[in-house]
């Protein structure tokens, strides 16, 4: 349940994370911590925002939390498939974060930056180099339109749990009539707030499309009331830019960079219509 909070700083930000997640992540035998964001980013450079559907937990990112970050020494490693994976540690790993928190927060948080940065963890013996493959796309995407994905953008998760299969994050969204949807889009709408960005980019075809049924965006042509399953319903929450809006921000929409969906052909689109866009 959601009570006001006062959001002046990312570091309020987790606080409030934290609060509404007691209730959406409760202890289980799977539990794993949310996704936590940076508290010393200078977010006055922050010009830009990306929108990830979640954070996933990869079988490399399960071994790493589990022997890395929790100290968990009985874990057991050896495993190549998520299906031989023998885990029964979330309630240790429940207990061990909230003895203290402030210690695997700041943990996680750099973890979270290693995956979105050039550096190797020459000693990490899950993570040979980084970044992983969705962040590298995303930052040859801003290099293609002049910006430092590192530098000019914050990168946020619509929702914090970690988990790597999408469909189940999306049937735990739609839950109770959407009602979980509908509190994450709260959580968007203040970090949204927080940032300030000039635009936000959402590129995940599976949170868009949640986004445009739940109407988020605001409908630029009201009078043409095309159904959900019509060929322009989207051009509906769309200005002759290609820009959605929500309130004074602007969105920009596309499919996930680094997946099969999107083509070299698409790409250069997307890149040639942003260029027009940010750097008239």
């Amino acid at each position: 349940m959601m009570t006001e909070y006062k959001i002046n700083s990312i570091a309020d930000f987790n606080s409030f994370l934290d609060n509404e997640y007691k209730d959406l992540n409760p202890c289980k035998e799977n539990w794993y911590p949310i996704m936590y964001y940076d508290e010393t980013i200078d977010l006055r450079k922050k010009r830009y925002m990306t929108v990830g559907i979640n954070p996933s937990l990869t079988v490399k990112a399960k071994k790493y939390i589990n022997k890395q970050i929790f100290d968990i020494k009985d874990y057991k490693d050896d495993y190549k498939k998520k299906v031989d994976e023998e885990d029964n540690y979330g309630e240790l790993r429940y207990k061990k974060f909230w003895n203290s928190n402030i210690k695997y927060q700041k943990r996680l948080i750099d973890f979270q930056n290693l995956l979105k940065s050039n550096l190797k963890a020459e000693k990490d013996i899950y993570y040979k180099k980084f970044p992983i493959n969705y962040f590298k796309k995303l930052e040859e995407f801003f290099k293609a339109i002049d910006k430092d994905f590192k530098q000019d953008i914050f990168h946020y998760d619509f929702c914090q749990l970690r988990e790597t299969d999408s469909i189940s994050i999306g049937e735990w969204l739609s839950e109770n009539n959407f009602s979980k949807f509908n509190q994450l889009l709260t959580h968007l709408d203040k970090i949204v707030e927080l940032i300030q960005p000039e635009y936000v980019f959402i590129f995940n075809a599976s949170l868009v499309e949640m986004l445009m049924e739940n109407n988020f965006f605001h409908c630029c042509n009201p009078e043409a009331l095309y159904g959900k399953d019509h060929f322009q319903f989207y051009n509906e929450f769309m200005n002759y830019d290609g820009v959605c809006t929500r309130k004074d921000t602007k969105f920009i929409i596309g499919n996930q960079l680094s997946g099969g969906a999107t083509s070299r052909v698409y790409r250069a689109n997307l890149i040639a219509n942003v260029n027009r866009l940010i750097n008239k």
